[in-house]
């Protein structure tokens, strides 16, 4: 009897694992259907390049928000992408051809200045660190800060590095010469 009951409850453990393991492959197979239909269905961006680098291609989707300059206004408008048409761009406060963009502000797009940014905070930090333990060092072997004229130059100069570094950043995408602005509406199947 104590067998049978042994064997009872494994079939069941058995049975269970079985279930919850197939519950959990169609719970994921579920969930990657959606995904892929929803991206399959269609995309539409507006694509910012120079020349035909595409490396430093920029793209802004439906519903990013954009900060551009028109030739009919001569100041930085802000404004929500809703809908992007064959030849024009469709804002919640606007309508546009690309042709009529002059200026875009890219400055928190272009994934580059974010390296730029970090590379400067590198510097400042280092120029901090340097100071502060030359300033450590100093009061430890010697009592007062002595050393510390020595080697605030070369602190003073990673801080101020940092900061120049941290000014030169991609701003604008100028809408002339090599650089384009399309309209690119990719359909799925």
């Amino acid at each position: 009897m104590g067998i049978s009951v042994i064997a009872n409850s494994t079939k069941k453990a058995d049975c269970m694992k079985s279930t919850f393991f197939k519950t959990k492959v169609s719970l994921i197979s579920l969930i990657l259907l959606f995904s892929l239909a929803h991206y399959s269905y269609s995309q539409k961006f507006l694509l910012l390049q120079h020349g035909s680098n595409t490396k430093t291609a920029l793209r802004f989707e439906v519903g990013e928000e954009i900060t551009y300059k028109s030739t009919k206004f001569d100041y930085y408008v802000t404004d929500v992408i809703v809908d992007i048409k064959t030849d024009i761009i469709v804002l919640s406060e606007n309508v546009l051809q690309p042709k009529d963009i002059t200026v875009v502000d890219i400055r928190n797009k272009d994934p580059r200045n974010q390296t730029i940014k970090n590379l400067a905070y590198l510097s400042m930090g280092a120029g901090v660190i340097y100071l502060l333990v030359n300033t450590v060092n100093s009061l430890y072997q010697q009592g007062d800060l002595s050393r510390l004229q020595e080697s605030w130059a070369l602190s003073a100069g990673l801080i101020a590095g940092g900061f120049v570094i941290s000014k030169l950043r991609y701003k604008e995408f100028k809408h002339k010469g090599d650089n384009k602005i399309q309209i690119v509406i990719l359909y799925g199947d």
